[in-house]
């Protein structure tokens, strides 16, 4: 499989119509405090993080993970490569806890997106940040609809067949499915692509990256494996290899690099404002 390179300008068609309705928020507020500091005498920056969404749903100032998936996103325009674009992503996942987090930075704008799940708390949180401001929404976690940041647009996937081929990627046996999303398909209506072709290879066991899984509340696994097995891929366990092909003939290729076990990191909400 070739390895496409991925660009500013087709990462712009191809993020997800969340991440430009985040970016809308940030554009916003970004604009707020400019004003503030144009009528104002010089002073140190002070970073605004904004969380709406569902105020019953309770999230966290910080988790802990021990796990860590470090992959890189590229990708061509027919065969011709763009230079300084791409995405570095970055998926965490615990041995001790249900939980698992996703931070992809654009390598052309700087964006940040931030994704936390948390099956124990029944939360998710999603985050846009740039120029030291971050805004996003928390909502109850649900398997059925849920699109993790992540690049392209695999929330809207509506078949998964598996081929019969399998892999070790980084340590880690896969196994890889081809999935398409259809024209007539109500979840296509707002993406900037009316037909993607995907080849994904997706972790034959996933407590061999996400120990923590073991931990999920006993009806998210249930639903995980009737969702499968009804062809559709609920993104909790992320693919350590995926190539997207789209009918305007653009390409997308997210290959993990290394994964770390076992060593404890913190990662802080409001963490997307470092810069």
């Amino acid at each position: 499989m070739k390895k496409p390179i991925l660009t500013a300008a087709v990462l712009f068609l191809l993020a997800p119509v969340a991440h430009a309705q985040l970016l809308e928020k940030i554009t916003k507020i970004t604009g707020k405090k400019k004003a503030a500091e144009e009528t104002a005498a010089p002073a140190m920056p002070d970073p605004t993080l904004i969380i709406g969404g569902d105020e019953s749903v309770r999230i966290d100032s910080a988790y802990e993970y021990d796990w860590a998936v470090y992959q890189e996103s590229e990708a061509f325009q027919g065969n011709q490569r763009v230079i300084d674009g791409g995405e570095d992503i970055v998926i965490y996942y615990s041995s001790t806890q249900p939980a698992f987090h996703i931070q992809m930075k654009s390598r052309s704008t700087g964006t940040r997106y931030y994704f936390f799940g948390d099956f124990e708390k029944e939360s998710q949180l999603k985050l846009a940040g740039v120029a030291g401001v971050a805004s996003g929404d928390k909502a109850k976690l649900e398997l059925e609809g849920m699109e993790p940041v992540y690049p392209g647009e695999i929330g809207y996937l509506s078949e998964l067949r598996r081929t019969g081929s399998k892999k070790v990627i980084a340590g880690v046996a896969c196994e890889e499915y081809v999935a398409q999303n259809l024209r007539h398909d109500p979840r296509v209506v707002n993406t900037s692509h009316s037909k993607v072709t995907a080849y994904v290879w997706i972790p034959m066991d996933p407590h061999s990256v996400f120990p923590g899984y073991s931990l999920m509340p006993e009806h998210f696994k249930l639903q995980i494996e009737r969702m499968r097995r009804e062809g559709s891929y609920p993104p909790v366990v992320m693919p350590l290899e995926m190539f997207l092909e789209y009918g305007n003939g653009d390409k997308v290729f997210t290959h993990t690099t290394h994964i770390i076990v076992k060593e404890r990191r913190k990662v802080h909400v409001a963490d997307i404002n470092q810069r």
